[in-house]
């Protein structure tokens, strides 16, 4: 009886491995075929590309030619994995050009497969696949489906309206901060630079106004964003925004303002103004950043930096005996700590 067991194990176990390496081998076969299809497809967009933007006028492509020849490598409605792959193709392309070529590739790609797919997607009931059909409008910069990208702006789940915002920006470019008003849900600060980098790339000569028209806003990521905008086009004479949120209630803000400050120097009345705004800061960390600040931009201001080392915040006193030290104030600092052993302290004007 024992025999027989270990008999049919033997047989169950090279009939199992006889049916993996058949279904190894048809991967491998899947695979290779699979891989030489992709290479053709790729091959022919690329020759259709390349014949598309430099035309020749004695043998011109036709838009029935390009449709017959992606037709023959198997681009049709029914076969999506083919579609998804030209759809990354397109999008590769789009990004390596510039100029009046990007135009021409613009206007090829709403005339040919995969046609509709992208925008197909944003009806899935998968947020997935609606967030990658917005990416795909625009990466390939398909300016014509904006109205329909406009109303995920607002979309509960945070990958959708993410792209649908960044699509915004791509599309509309400064104009599209007059949307900020009307964003009901918190921006990351991921999308924040994101926006801030698409912003840079596309349109890297700023309108003011719709800058200016946004500063009435009272959501906390959008103040965030606006800095972040400022720092990265070095807008000078919009640094004023920067300083006026420095002593913002607001954590976040305060921390994005003293950052974004760090790109600026300023006049000798805004760094008075700076000083007084340091006082009113409570976190120490964000202090001994404006303080760096202060003394890398500004010359040796001795009352302030007495009245510091004098005062309350114990953290800090450390940071400036040694700014006061190394800048010709032994004196001062030798002062301080020996008046730390007497009853009456010095008096600081």
């Amino acid at each position: 009886m024992t025999e027989v067991l270990l008999l049919n194990f033997i047989l169950v176990l090279i009939v199992v491995l006889i049916g993996l390496w058949i279904a190894l081998f048809f991967s491998i076969y899947y695979r290779k075929n699979r891989k030489a299809h992709l290479n053709l497809i790729e091959f022919t967009f690329a020759d259709i590309v390349s014949r598309y933007l430099y035309n020749d006028p004695n043998n011109p492509l036709t838009l029935s030619e390009i449709k017959k020849s992606l037709r023959a490598v198997g681009i049709s409605q029914g076969k999506r994995k083919n579609i998804q792959y030209l759809v990354r193709l397109m999008i590769r392309t789009q990004r390596t050009i510039l100029g009046e070529n990007f135009i021409k590739l613009k206007t090829l790609y709403a005339q040919i497969p995969p046609y509709r797919v992208s925008i197909r997607k944003l009806s899935s009931v998968s947020w997935y696949r609606r967030a990658r059909g917005i990416r795909e409008i625009y990466e390939m910069n398909q300016t014509q489906h904006i109205d329909k990208i406009l109303k995920y702006r607002n979309d509960k789940n945070l990958y959708v309206r993410r792209e649908a915002q960044i699509a915004l920006v791509v599309f509309l470019g400064w104009e599209s901060l007059r949307f900020i008003p009307y964003l009901n849900y918190n921006m990351t600060l991921w999308q924040q630079i994101k926006i801030v980098e698409k912003l840079s790339d596309l349109y890297p000569r700023p309108e003011l106004k719709w800058l200016h028209n946004s500063y009435n806003t009272k959501k906390p990521f959008a103040k965030k964003l606006l800095m972040r905008i400022i720092r990265k086009f070095q807008l000078h004479e919009e640094v004023d925004y920067i300083t006026d949120h420095l002593n913002d209630p607001d954590y976040g803000i305060r921390e994005t303002a003293i950052y974004c400050i760090q790109t600026f120097a300023i006049s000798k009345s805004k760094m008075q103004y700076v000083k007084a705004l340091y006082e009113e800061i409570q976190h120490p960390a964000q202090q001994s950043l404006l303080l760096n600040y202060i003394f890398d931009n500004s010359e040796i201001d001795l009352q302030f930096y007495l009245k510091q080392l004098y005062g309350d915040n114990e953290d800090l006193k450390l940071d400036i005996a040694e700014i006061l030290w190394n800048n010709g104030y032994k004196d001062k600092v030798q002062e301080f700590y020996l008046n730390q052993y007497t009853k009456e302290p010095a008096h600081v004007e």
